[in-house]
């Protein structure tokens, strides 16, 4: 069974650079993204055009595969979307708040 949880939350998302699109976020839980196990704590996303780069704090590239997709309407708040399936929970998507990004990992 499909175990779905979806975390809608403020996460503090920052703009750091217009030009690079970059967003901060926390994780209260430990995390898989693709095959990458996340630990509690802060992350960023950096959004280019059709490219997203997650990073840890200390500015390692974390090996995830994501796309970025374009809403047709802006996000009023950051959005995760966790789901678990018997086993250790996994990102599915990020929504960001203020902007039609959002970001599906596979």
């Amino acid at each position: 069974m499909l175990k779905r949880i979806a975390i809608i939350a403020l996460l503090g998302v920052s703009l750091a650079s217009a030009k690079t699109n970059t967003y901060s976020f926390t994780l209260p839980d430990p995390t898989l993204s693709g095959k990458a196990q996340l630990q509690p704590g802060e992350y960023t996303l950096k959004v280019d055009a059709s490219q997203a780069v997650l990073m840890d704090r200390k500015g390692h590239q974390i090996d995830a595969t994501a796309k970025v997709e374009t809403s047709d309407r802006k996000f009023d708040q950051t959005s995760i979307s966790i789901s678990a399936t018997g086993g250790p929970a996994h990102i599915q998507w990020i929504e960001l708040e203020g902007t039609k990004i959002k970001v599906v990992f596979e």
